[in-house]
Order: C-alpha cells, then sequence, then structure tokens
C-alpha cells in the first residue's frame, strides 16, 4: 500500500479561508482505522519541531490518512472543501475530518468529539493512544451487529467464570478487549493478565 504521509504546513496551503468547521462538516458514523492509518494519526499527534497538529483527514473506509502541521502560535485552519479536495485528490477516495488539533471530532456514537474525553496527549505513548482509539471506537473493534449504539449502551453483556454467570457493562467488556490485546501483543504476562481480568470480573 501506497504510504501517504503529507505534513507540510498548512499555513502555506490555505491562505484564502479561515471558516472554521461546523458540526455538519464533521466525519461521523462507524469508521475503523486501518493500522496504517492509526500510526499515521499518532505521528500527527507528536507534531514536529516547531510546529503542531493543525487537522487529520481519513478516507471513509478509514485505510488512508491526510493531514498538515502548522507553526506554533499560528495555527489557523483552513477551507474544508480544499482540504477534502487536498486529501480526496491524492488518495482516491472519499475523505472526512477526524480531528482538529489534538481532539478527535470524529462523531460516532461514542466519541463526544470535544473536550477532555476526545483530546489525545502527545506525551502519550503508542500502546495509550491505540488504546484510546480503541476506547473511543475507531481501531480494532468488531460493529458486526445490526444494533444501534442506544441499545448497546443500554444493554449489559454476560460472561462466565467458575460457573457463575457475570454482567458486564460495555465499558468492561472493552477493557477485557484491551487487556487481551496487550497479552496478544507481548506487552502483559499471562499471569498480569489475568490478574488484570479477574479484578475486571470480581467487580
Amino acid at each position: 500500500m501506497k504510504k501517504i504521509l503529507i505534513n507540510f504546513c498548512l499555513t502555506l496551503i490555505i491562505l484564502i479561508s479561515t471558516n472554521h468547521s461546523t458540526k455538519a462538516d464533521l466525519g461521523q458514523g462507524q469508521i475503523q482505522l486501518s493500522d496504517d492509518s492509526a500510526y499515521w494519526f499518532i505521528e500527527y499527534i507528536r507534531g514536529e519541531t516547531g510546529k503542531m497538529p493543525a487537522v487529520f483527514y481519513v478516507t471513509t473506509d478509514g485505510s488512508l490518512a491526510y493531514y498538515w502541521y502548522c507553526p506554533y502560535g499560528n495555527c489557523q485552519t483552513g477551507s474544508k472543501t480544499q482540504e477534502i479536495t487536498l486529501c480526496e485528490s491524492a488518495t482516491n477516495k472519499k475523505c472526512e475530518l477526524f480531528a482538529k488539533r489534538r481532539t478527535i471530532t470524529w462523531k460516532n456514537g461514542i466519541n463526544p468529539g470535544r473536550g477532555k474525553e476526545s483530546t489525545i496527549k502527545s506525551k502519550w505513548s503508542d500502546e495509550d493512544i491505540l488504546a484510546k482509539l480503541t476506547e473511543l471506537g475507531f481501531y480494532k473493534n468488531d460493529f458486526s451487529s445490526n444494533e444501534t449504539d442506544s441499545q448497546k449502551n443500554k444493554k449489559t453483556k454476560k460472561t462466565s467464570t467458575d460457573n457463575n454467570e457475570i454482567a458486564l457493562s460495555d465499558k468492561d467488556i472493552k477493557k477485557l478487549k484491551d487487556l487481551k490485546q496487550l497479552l496478544d501483543d507481548g506487552i502483559l504476562t499471562e499471569e498480569e493478565f489475568k490478574k488484570a481480568k479477574n479484578k475486571i470480573l470480581k467487580k
């Protein structure tokens, strides 16, 4: 897959408009970032010397990303129409805005799209950022069910341990999935995984 990494200064590209994105402009709906897009997002969040993240676009299938940096102290967003045109020209796919600065604005029924809950810190480790993307429903999630987000949030799921059924919230299910991923990646030992898992199950 051709790697698309565009990280030149936003203010050198777009000087015509300083319109701010409206709610209607923001990406919406379920989307899963590919491994490449997720790691490009990490690079975007980190910024560069003397520059900070400006805007991050993804293709609507989550496979590719296109983004800009801008100088610290002079970071203005430009015309979303122009930005999308550049992204779609480079990727040959439909693009939508995923994040402004370090805040994920894409609305998927889980991510509020603003505030602390949607903000990623540049000092976080790669694993922390990927875990946050997973928590917000953008990475390594399975949305094969046809249930609506509101239905999912109202339901509790059950798992069995020692022949007893335990009701788990969606948040607990996500924690278990994150733990399993850390185990699979070799970050946690089997013993550490079991201790953390039991702690969640015995809440």
